[in-house]
């Protein structure tokens, strides 16, 4: 890792490498940056996998939940303070019919911050409406996929990968076709999507697999169905599509999932698992081997009628009810599992015309509500954890 260095020259002067190299681990992800442009020594350390896999293995790793999220504009507040209640208003008014912009938001649940990763204009990277996040830990890096272009409302082909060891992000290879509302899970080091639908909102059958390290999508064989609006998770090494709705099926989801078994290299259908009338009522959570409870597929309920969390008994194959989702979340929320930490992370409305968080611990199943700053108040599409 330093080998690239010039001989003889330590990482911090007067200590040992080793010694410099944990002190350096110590030092928050969101400081890296900077970190890197200290010197050549550090520029190599902290773009190495390496150092990120010894943050890891010493416990000085962070959990980070990466969501697609909706920006939210200045309060009206400070606006008044500043041009008065007029100005105020058509400001809002402007805004309401700006074509809407997402961003990509980091909450750190290690630390309890939030963030919000910019792209340099001149890289061209921007986020779609609706993109699907997916966080591959093995190489730590950030996909963003498919979703719709703001002003067309048109499905786009757009990859987007951020690199969280090197703090670069780069265009990838497109999706073919492209794609909004899909499936999306990783496997190993491998993106999965399937399913969603094209231009002319037909429902997709497709599928396709994403390697980050080649840059390159490979086809996989089509599902046996049309599957829009479906939601995808990985469970014991194989990817999950779940539910969905074919293009004259508009709105009426389909109980069954179609599991794709990348060793086998087919998909098999598994009937009834989703519980007819469910449609979108409830979030998907893909299981975490770390997470002490959430070792299984779990299902999230937060309506008027209904507000429970689930889990799937594979033996038995039907859900269990384990606990109840928090009485403020009155939404569908975007869920994912933290890396690391047996917990869920679950973002949606707080019944007060803005979005909020909370946190579960895996044990207990408690439910915290978390700090969530107003520029991060705003609606979650999807979300995806790594630890870094």
């Amino acid at each position: 890792m330093g080998s690239e260095r010039q001989e003889g020259v330590l990482l911090i002067p007067g200590l040992p490498d080793e010694v410099a190299m944990d002190c350096l681990a110590r030092v928050p992800y969101r400081f890296h940056c900077g970190l890197r442009s200290v010197c050549r020594g550090w520029r190599d350390l902290l773009g190495s996998p390496l150092f990120y896999s010894q943050r890891r293995k010493t416990g000085k790793g962070e959990a980070l939940v990466c969501l697609v999220q909706a920006l939210v504009p200045s309060s009206s507040a400070e606006e008044e303070e500043e041009g008065g209640a007029e100005k105020a208003g058509e400001k809002k008014k402007n805004a309401a019919r700006a074509p809407p912009c997402y961003g990509l938001s980091i909450y750190n649940s290690t630390l309890g911050e939030w963030h919000r990763l910019s792209f340099p204009p001149a890289s061209g990277l921007a986020v779609p409406l609706f993109a699907q996040c997916a966080a591959v830990q093995a190489s730590g890096k950030i996909v963003l996929m498919g979703g719709w272009d703001p002003t067309s409302f048109d499905s786009v082909s757009d990859v987007y990968v951020i690199d969280l060891v090197t703090g670069r992000g780069r265009r990838g290879a497109p999706m073919t076709p492209a794609r909004s509302f899909f499936a999306c899970a990783v496997v190993g080091p491998l993106v999965y999507v399937a399913g969603g639908h094209d231009n002319q909102k037909n429902a997709l059958r497709t599928a396709a697999v994403y390697d980050t390290a080649a840059d390159e999508w490979r086809p996989l064989p089509p599902m046996a169905d049309e599957r829009d609006e479906c939601q995808g998770v990985a469970l014991a090494g194989e990817f999950w599509v779940v539910s969905g709705y074919g293009t004259d099926s508009q709105g009426r989801f389909d109980p069954a999932v179609e599991c794709y078994d990348p060793a086998a290299g087919r998909w098999r259908k598994e009937e009834g698992l989703w519980t007819a009338g469910d449609g979108l009522g409830g979030a998907v959570v893909p299981p975490r081997s770390s997470c002490f409870v959430l070792e299984k597929l779990c299902h999230l309920y937060c309506n008027e009628d209904r507000r429970e969390m689930r889990e799937y008994e594979e033996t038995e194959r039907k859900w269990k009810v384990v606990g109840e989702t928090p009485a403020t979340l009155r939404s569908i929320p975007c869920v994912a599992s933290v890396t690391g930490g047996g917990r869920l992370l679950a973002v949606g409305s707080d019944g007060e015309h803005r979005h909020s968080a909370w946190l579960m611990e895996g044990a207990s199943r408690k439910w915290t509500q978390v700090d969530t700053p107003a520029g991060f108040a705003g609606f979650a599409y999807s979300a995806s954890s790594i630890l870094i």
